[in-house]
């Protein structure tokens, strides 16, 4: 959540705003012909940028201003000056401004030295081998420092009371505006996160309660395109489908499950859950077929990871298994020390880890580059080493950091690291964290302790 910057901050200063408008202007974007032939690849330009600000400097002195354009200054004097510009703003918005651009901050080697220099604690040789994006390994460790250097001034805090039994899931959907919550009261239940203003607020936020299952509620995901609807997978046996825009609110019930459902995906138009029979199975939406039946775990299968090339999926059998979707087949099986109770993929933040979450507080670490999918050794911090209690419920990336959740009543906030390092910890709930979740900028939990938490910056205050 990047936050514009502030020029008028710049306009104020109308002497040195005169001056730079005399000194510095910009051309038109350069052709890309001109641009290879004026500058060079930028991977030479990344330890250079204070001896080329001073020989800029003094030439500047020695030649007539009014001819010198911003597209004369050498690459690494550029760079330099882009790492005082947030990342996110420099991905989306100058990369766009001309090729010359966004050559330079094509680079991954300017952002991998960007990021030694700025977080020099954070640079550890143990994740050199696992990184898929510098870039955005920046932008995520931008958001860690905006969100969790002080998250008792970042964030507001809601705890939500009106289930009447433990709270086994939580998720946040429809950009933010809402949470849906599954109960052992068998309920579902719909909070408009907008009312949210103030402390008070909590009591009529539930603006729905949906009583169609016969057992526990203990899983949820939501339409992947954005659409306000939601499955909830139960006890009885059976998964719903709920539009929460329609007046008829339950859509279709699919009874196919011979035993409770314990872990559901939503991936385009195909379903895909985890049960208590041991079985994964696959189901096609739009009739609301089952498209395929899956039996490789031994025992039930307690979480789940899907995306277009893999089904990966936790089993209390203590295994994860890695079924390749275009194959049709099981592609790998990892071993694990204790059962797999949550899954975690950190591929869209920069690194190519998978976590599962065990027993004892442990975090089981594997390498997903290339498809190699091996175990790592998960190092601690001996600094802060963020050591874990409990069976880790839930974790999920939030603020460009691991939330992990757990049954010791504690939500941990961890660097995404390979080594294992602690920034924060909430102590909100007074029972076991069942699951976290995050999406446009909110956290939810959901606890044993009969409530749904909700952490939402200060800056997504609505008014």
């Amino acid at each position: 959540m990047a936050q514009a910057t502030d020029w008028s901050e710049i306009n104020d200063n109308d002497s040195i705003s005169r001056k730079t408008q005399e000194t510095l202007t910009i051309d038109e974007p350069l052709s890309s012909e001109k641009t290879s032939n004026q500058h060079e690849s930028p991977e030479k330009y990344q330890d250079n940028s204070h001896d080329a600000c001073q020989e800029t400097m003094d030439n500047l002195d020695s030649t007539n201003a009014s001819s010198f354009t911003l597209m004369e200054l050498p690459p690494e004097l550029i760079l330099f000056t882009f790492s005082f510009i947030e990342a996110r703003f420099a991905m989306t918005v100058l990369c766009q401004v001309c090729k010359f651009f966004n050559q330079l901050l094509s680079s991954e080697a300017s952002w991998k030295t960007r990021f030694g220099k700025r977080w020099p604690k954070r640079d550890r040789k143990e994740d050199y081998d696992y990184v898929i994006s510098w870039k955005r390994i920046c932008v995520d460790h931008e958001d860690m420092d905006r969100f969790w250097q002080d998250p008792e001034q970042n964030f507001d805090f809601f705890q939500l009371k009106k289930h009447f039994a433990p709270v086994d899931a939580a998720i946040v959907m429809a950009g933010g505006k809402l949470c849906v919550s599954g109960s052992r009261d068998r309920s579902v239940g719909v909070w408009d996160l907008s009312l949210l203003k103030d402390k008070g607020d909590e009591d009529r936020a539930l603006v729905n309660h949906l009583d169609g299952h016969k057992g526990w509620v203990w899983c949820l995901a939501s339409d992947p395109t954005g659409a306000s609807r939601v499955c909830s997978g139960s006890w009885d046996n059976s998964i719903k489908i709920w539009d929460l825009e329609s007046r008829n609110i339950e859509m279709t019930t699919i009874r196919e499950h011979k035993a409770a459902v314990l872990c559901i995906d939503w991936k385009h138009d195909v379903l895909i859950s985890g049960c208590y029979d041991k079985y994964v199975r696959m189901f096609d939406l739009r009739d609301s077929h089952i498209v395929s039946s899956l039996k490789y775990h031994t025992k039930p299968v307690l979480c789940l990871s899907v995306d277009d090339k893999y089904i990966i999926t936790g089993s209390e059998d203590q295994t994860l298994c890695i079924y390749d979707r275009r194959a049709s087949k099981v592609y790998k099986v990892l071993q694990l020390p204790s059962p797999a109770f949550s899954i975690c993929r950190s591929s869209s933040s920069g690194y190519s880890y998978l976590r599962a979450g065990g027993r004892n507080g442990s975090i089981h670490m594997f390498d997903t580059t290339a498809d190699s999918f091996e175990a790592l050794e998960t190092p601690l911090n001996p600094e802060n080493p963020g050591e874990l209690t409990g069976k880790i419920c839930g974790l999920c990336h939030h603020g460009g950091a691991i939330i992990a959740a757990s049954s010791d009543h504690s939500i941990k906030v961890l660097e995404p690291s390979r080594v294992q390092t602690k920034m924060y910890s909430f102590e909100m709930h007074t029972g076991d964290v069942a699951s976290v979740h995050s999406n446009s900028g909110i956290l939810a939990s959901a606890s044993s302790d009969l409530t749904v938490g909700i952490w939402r910056p200060r800056s997504l205050r609505p008014f």
